[in-house]
């Protein structure tokens, strides 16, 4: 009887083994098919955000040259020249935003070198705008509270305005608006971009559009809303656009070149695709994406234009899908409505107004 069992275990395993090895021999002569990705599809900036091919987007008829040291018109330098060098304060800070081993104590110590600055940080603090519960009387605390980023983008207005630079309110409404999304992208898509050098040109990325419109004569008609449009009125109007003056404006004033190139050139993903773009500046094509990226995210939300302008090679290069509403989730947007609430608070508690019309 055992012997019976014995055989009859041995049978099945026998047959338990031949079954899988036919199971085998007929998945190896029967691969699974290759699956082949779909060809890199982009957006257009169309109402119907019609889904075309990578050459329809970027077969445009006019395009800004991809140039950092570019020819920059007479009239525009001599206005250029008279401005003021923005504070080298503003560089050592976006420096040592790139430390991962910042601390409160030491970027306070730089900036109640500056009494007039360290006052004014403490006024934008205090006012409604942040809606503090307790008062805060020193710039260690600012920091503890509001956070590395925010205290810089307040230096950055108060550095700007300084040197006679006053953008409406409309305008550093915004550069905040960018300067928030892009430190945010930066975070999520992992793409190693130092916060100082990030939030640095979000905040400058379209200062020279002050410049040009309180230094040079205005065109006819207004510009276009649609950001293509506008610099190739820029620069048919001016001979230069307003993202390269801005990289003008950065060099002159010290800063970095990366920065500057940056500034540059954060329109240009909308005109050139990201391994043409990586090709041509591969040292700044991270913060290029996450910039061109932010700026539209932020029009999109204040309503100025509507679409992602961008092809979705980009979006994905910071890990998003080519969809504005994957860029403004509700855990950026709400900082953003704090943000856009400064278009509406005429002035602060001490009377002062907030964003591009203080007195010096």
């Amino acid at each position: 009887m055992v012997t019976i069992a014995f055989f009859s275990v041995v049978g099945v395993l026998v047959v338990v083994v031949v079954l899988w090895i036919l199971v085998e021999q007929a998945r190896s002569n029967n691969p699974k098919p290759v699956i082949r990705k779909a060809p890199a599809r982009y957006v257009t900036v169309g109402s119907d955000d019609e889904i075309q091919s990578f050459m329809d987007v970027y077969n445009l008829d006019w395009k800004p040259e991809m140039a950092l040291e570019p020819d920059v018109p007479d009239r525009i330098r001599e206005a250029v020249e008279k401005i003021e060098k923005i504070s080298p304060l503003v560089t050592e800070l976006s420096s040592r935003l790139n430390d991962p081993d910042i601390n409160p104590k030491e970027i306070s110590r730089i900036i109640v070198q500056d009494q007039g600055l360290t006052s004014f940080i403490l006024r934008r603090v205090n006012s409604p705008y942040y809606g503090l519960l307790q008062r805060v009387d020193n710039i260690f605390n600012a920091i503890v509270i509001l956070g590395y980023n925010e205290i810089y983008r307040i230096v950055m207005e108060e550095r700007t305005r300084k040197i006679g630079i006053r953008p409406d309110k409309a305008e550093w409404v915004h550069a905040n608006l960018t300067s928030c999304i892009a430190s945010y992208l930066s975070g999520i898509s992992r793409l190693g971009i130092s916060g100082g050098t990030i939030v640095t040109i979000g905040m400058l990325h379209d200062i020279a559009r002050t410049v040009m419109n309180s230094s040079c004569e205005p065109p006819p008609r207004a510009f276009s809303t649609d950001p293509r449009e506008r610099l190739r009125q820029e620069t048919e109007h001016y001979g230069i656009d307003h993202a390269t003056l801005g990289g003008v404006l950065a060099r002159l004033w010290g800063m970095p070149p990366r920065l500057a190139s940056c500034i540059a050139g954060h329109h240009w993903p909308m005109f050139w695709p990201l391994r043409e773009l990586a090709k041509a500046h591969g040292d700044i094509v991270k913060e290029l994406s996450v910039l061109a990226i932010a700026d539209v995210a932020a029009r999109n939300f204040t309503q100025e234009i509507s679409g992602p302008y961008i092809g979705d090679d980009y979006y994905r290069f910071v890990n998003r899908q080519p969809r504005i509403d994957t860029i403004l989730v509700p855990e950026i947007t709400k900082e953003l409505k704090r943000i856009r609430r400064i278009m509406f608070d005429e002035t602060t508690e001490e009377g002062e107004p907030l964003l591009g019309h203080h007195e010096d």
